[in-house]
């Protein structure tokens, strides 16, 4: 039996895919166990998993660093801050995955992709390292349009190509910069940005699974490694036998608005933003899920009626409810989006930090819904709304059936039954 390490970060966008996948693994004969941060241990040990915590002296860790006060988005010291505080974590995180592996029991290691250090402790254990990425864009290319630049559309100008080399340009110098900032950081998390062949050290060398579809992605080239396997949207927590029933919805017709699991910024004002929204389109009810149990306190609201047709409740299976709604409007995290897409329903996308500007134009131009810049209390964002609603859906539902011959679980199989027999043959 294949015995698997599957490492994330506590937060739902990166640890809810390796768990369901970790899931679908174990139904295929593989033994799987768990390293994530100490407040997920619970949810982790409940499914049925050996959990493995990280920084367990300090179990919110992990969340502080994430859950900033206010957007990072490409602000160079803000980036710069946010790395030198997860460089610090490294070295304790690496001496608890070094114990973890020492044993020699496993026979290879999941990673996602914010997640390098289990990868690199998984190479200093002589064991295969497969990253996952639900955020495929994130990976620097030799051509297409570079991430994490403000949402850059595709290149359908002669000056795009321009534009686009000089972006990937700067992406690099921009690393090469914060590296040289932090390198005392760096030597003492025994890791650098690049590796000596020009490629990512944050990403396996041997196998990336991107967890998304090649057609929402913009043109460009892959490195050798990497994998389109197709979308993992589900909510580990509904397999739980504790779960309950999902919160009832109120009649239709319905809009979801969602900004995720964290960023509590971005929560701040989303249930007055939302009245001033469902004030100019009168035509649906709005439901606002605020990401997690307990979210309603810390927005200042509660799992209660918020005004005229709009109602807030703190968490919402997507995959079970969507199929309700007949727009979404979300700030483009990478499991609404393809929940949407699963369940065809059009989204209406207000990115507010990180990836999320890349994902919006990425749905914008496949045809899964729109993007708007503006807040959601602007008559702009209104508008797009209607348009999102009245608008031709071929599109979509095109993608959404493309979604379902995706079979992520089968494809990640393959590669580690793969990668595991490669390293036999040459431990043989």
């Amino acid at each position: 039996m294949t015995r698997l390490l599957l490492a994330a970060p506590p937060f739902a966008g990166h640890l809810n895919p390796l768990l369901t996948l970790g899931a679908g693994l174990r139904e295929r004969g593989f033994d799987v166990e768990i390293a994530t941060g100490a407040t997920k241990v619970p949810l982790v040990a409940a499914l049925g998993f050996t959990a493995h915590p990280l920084l367990a002296d300090e179990p919110g860790i992990f969340d502080a660093i994430a859950d900033t006060a206010g957007p990072v988005r490409s602000n160079p010291l803000l980036l710069t801050r946010q790395l030198r505080a997860n460089l610090a974590l490294l070295p304790r995180a690496r001496a608890d995955l070094d114990a973890v592996l020492g044993g020699g029991a496993f026979d290879a290691v999941l990673a996602d992709f914010t997640a390098p250090v289990a990868g690199h402790a998984a190479q200093a254990a002589g064991l295969p390292w497969v990253t996952t990425m639900p955020t495929p864009f994130a990976l620097e290319t030799a051509t297409g349009t570079p991430s994490y630049c403000g949402g850059w559309g595709p290149a359908s100008r002669p000056w795009h190509r321009v534009r686009d080399a000089a972006g990937r340009t700067a992406t690099r110098v921009t690393k090469r910069g914060m590296q040289a900032v932090l390198a005392g950081a760096f030597r003492t998390a025994g890791t650098g940005v690049y590796r000596a062949d020009g490629s990512e050290a944050a990403y396996s060398p041997d196998a990336i699974l991107g967890l998304g579809m090649i057609e929402v992605e913009l043109p460009r080239d892959w490195p050798a490694s990497f994998r389109m396997v197709g979308p993992v949207t589900a909510t580990p927590e509904r397999n739980l036998p504790s779960a309950g029933p999902v919160p009832p919805l109120p009649p239709g017709p319905l809009v979801l608005v969602t900004v995720g699991t964290h960023l509590g910024w971005a929560r701040r004002d989303l249930v007055a933003q939302v009245r001033a929204l469902a004030a100019a389109v009168p035509s649906h009810t709005f439901v606002v899920t605020l990401g997690q149990v307990g979210a309603g306190a810390g927005a200042g609201v509660g799992p209660e009626a918020a005004g005229d047709r709009v109602v807030v409740v703190d968490h919402l299976p997507y995959d079970d409810v969507l199929p309700a709604f007949d727009a979404v409007v979300h700030h483009g995290g990478a499991g609404i989006s393809y929940s949407a897409i699963r369940a065809g329903v059009p989204a209406l996308v207000h990115p507010r930090d990180y990836d999320q500007f890349d994902f919006a134009v990425r749905l914008e131009t496949a045809g899964a819904g729109r993007r708007t810049r503006r807040a959601l209390d602007h008559p702009e964002a209104a508008r797009a709304l209607r348009r999102v609603l009245d608008g031709e859906r071929s599109r979509l539902r095109a993608l959404s059936s493309t979604l379902t011959r995706y079979d992520p679980v089968g494809a990640t199989a393959e590669v580690v039954d793969a990668l595991v027999a490669r390293s036999a043959g040459r431990a043989g």
